[in-house]
């Protein structure tokens, strides 16, 4: 009996010492996830403000810099791509706000670990919270720029469809897979720092291979057709253009293709991340 009650007893203390620490590792991970979300949004608003700081239109450059690139593309292409695209600078105008989703967010992610060592080796943060503070910094941008579109959309007559709104899910598509090379960007550079000058020759080779101010048919070459088709960007871009420019909704296998590319470069990218984590400290 006494046996009996003694296994009862240091079962009912392993029970409420489990119990116990599992409470106090839930309230220490809320404690995190909260602290996690302030630096976010602080990090957010500055990164928003040091892109303007200094200059007198400020966020207004957010709405014409996607505005005065159009105008210069549109004269510099429209005679030579301009056919086949319909309303030219509508057309221009939706393939580079999502590229340029891409662009930011792996920008500003690629140095985003060593940029905040301060932070870094000051406070406890999870570093996860530095590449997604440059995410949600290019989705305001890309708000703003959104509204430069539907500018042009209105000074060139370009019809609105309905579907507009489906524009809602391709952004998180291009944001996640964007996400997923910022987290692996960000990574290789705590580690080698060359990467940032491959990188930018890289981003401008992607850019010309992504049909922004031509379309995949206007190049005449079979061989850089299919390099152009086998672009992850190419998919985003085009999908985006469809819905916005000609009202069309992008079948069930583009979906499949756009989100496949996301989850696949998030979990390999933040995979790397994390795996790495612990020797960030180390190269900064």
């Amino acid at each position: 009996m006494r046996k009996k009650r003694k296994e009862k007893d240091i079962q009912g203390k392993t029970k409420s010492s489990f119990k116990e620490n599992f409470i106090e590792s839930g309230k220490e991970h809320f404690g995190q996830m909260k602290k996690d979300s302030y630096v976010l949004r602080v990090m957010v608003k500055k990164n928003f403000k040091a892109q303007y700081r200094g200059s007198i239109l400020g966020i207004l450059w957010t709405v014409l810099n996607p505005l005065l690139n159009m105008l210069v593309l549109s004269f510099v292409f429209a005679n030579m791509f301009g056919r086949g695209t319909g309303n030219y600078p509508v057309y221009i105008l939706c393939g580079t706000i999502i590229f340029n989703i891409m662009r930011q967010v792996t920008s500003q992610s690629l140095t985003c670990i060593v940029g905040n060592a301060g932070i870094i080796k000051k406070t406890r943060i999870s570093y996860s919270v530095l590449p997604l503070s440059n995410t949600f910094t290019a989705l305001v941008n890309f708000s703003f720029s959104f509204i430069a579109l539907i500018i042009v959309m209105l000074i060139y007559k370009q019809q609105f469809y309905w579907t507009i709104f489906l524009t809602l899910t391709i952004v998180p598509a291009v944001t996640l897979f964007s996400l997923g090379i910022g987290y692996f960007l960000s990574s290789l550079y705590a580690f080698f720092r060359d990467i940032k000058h491959i990188y930018s020759v890289g981003l401008t080779l992607w850019q010309y291979l992504t049909p922004i101010f031509y379309t995949a048919t206007a190049i005449g070459s079979a061989t850089a057709t299919k390099i152009i088709n086998l672009n992850p960007m190419t998919v985003y871009v085009t999908a985006f253009r469809d819905i916005i420019q000609w009202g069309t909704i992008p079948s069930g296998i583009t979906y499949l293709i756009m989100y496949g590319w996301a989850f696949g470069l998030l979990a390999f990218g933040y995979l790397v991340f994390k795996l790495n984590r612990r020797k960030y400290i180390l190269y900064i």
